[in-house]
């Protein structure tokens, strides 16, 4: 995908659904060359993404009563410059509509000098927090959606690009209680880690690719073995007992 730059920075925070907050770059965020990793730009959406649904009253806390709740079914991130130690970076996020029971949520990543740095559309699914499954939506979620929603920066396709040939093993894993999240399955962002630790040349970690097109298909439970399968920027995690892919992933690296 080709991404005009000027084109993300040209919409306007939407007055009634957008959100901003600024995220200083940790020395424990960045790798071996001294910039943020994408694992850390993920980590700051996924936190501007519960701040901006709190606005709405759609955050966990008004969702979890009812047994459900958000998760993350697919992320797509381009990234134009990746920010160094200590840099200030200001994350915008808005909702940019509904399809098909599927909620999307886009954001914007601007430097000090007003740069946008990266951009990134999200992809929400509702998540029965008993049955451990898709839930159905209730009337009260659509009721506080914004109309209209925040324009769409990027459109990716609907299907995320993904391969038929088979995929070598690269890496095992088990998952340990600190990987996991409040829903009490291993975390995006840690999923996300696992996947950039092999996709770069010869297998080797890059965490710092161009883009990513990252889909979240299941979930990983605390003490689950996967394995990490990999090929020409293709990525699956799979889980040992039954060989389900829980997450494919889409990498390109930065030329």
């Amino acid at each position: 995908m080709i991404i005009d730059w000027d084109e993300i920075a040209r919409p306007a925070l939407p007055a009634n659904c957008g959100w901003r907050g600024t995220y200083r770059v940790r020395y424990s965020e960045i790798g071996d060359n001294g910039l943020a990793m994408l694992s850390a730009l993920a980590d700051y959406m996924q936190d501007a993404a519960g701040w901006g649904a709190r606005i709405l009253k759609l955050a966990y806390d008004d969702t979890v009563d009812q047994g459900i709740a958000w998760v993350l079914a697919r992320m797509v991130i381009h990234v134009r410059r990746y920010p160094g130690n200590g840099e200030d970076i200001i994350v915008e996020t808005w909702p940019s509509g509904v399809a098909r029971r599927v909620a999307t949520r886009d954001f914007r990543l601007i430097d000090g000098k007003g740069d946008v740095i990266a951009v990134a559309q999200s992809f929400w699914v509702m998540f029965d927090l008993i049955e451990r499954r898709a839930a159905s939506w209730p009337d009260w979620i659509e009721e506080r959606l914004p109309d209209p929603p925040g324009p769409k920066l990027i459109a990716p396709p609907f299907r995320p690009p993904f391969t038929s040939d088979p995929l070598p093993e690269i890496d095992s894993i088990k998952a340990r209680p600190s990987d996991l999240d409040l829903y009490g399955h291993v975390n995006n962002v840690r999923l996300m880690q696992w996947v950039l630790g092999a996709t770069g040349a010869d297998a080797k970690p890059d965490f710092h690719p161009e883009s990513i097109d990252i889909q979240f298909r299941t979930e990983c439970r605390v003490q689950e073995r996967v394995t990490v399968r990999q090929k020409d920027g293709f990525a699956a995690i799979t889980r040992d007992s039954d060989g389900t892919d829980l997450v494919r992933a889409s990498v390109t690296q930065a030329s």
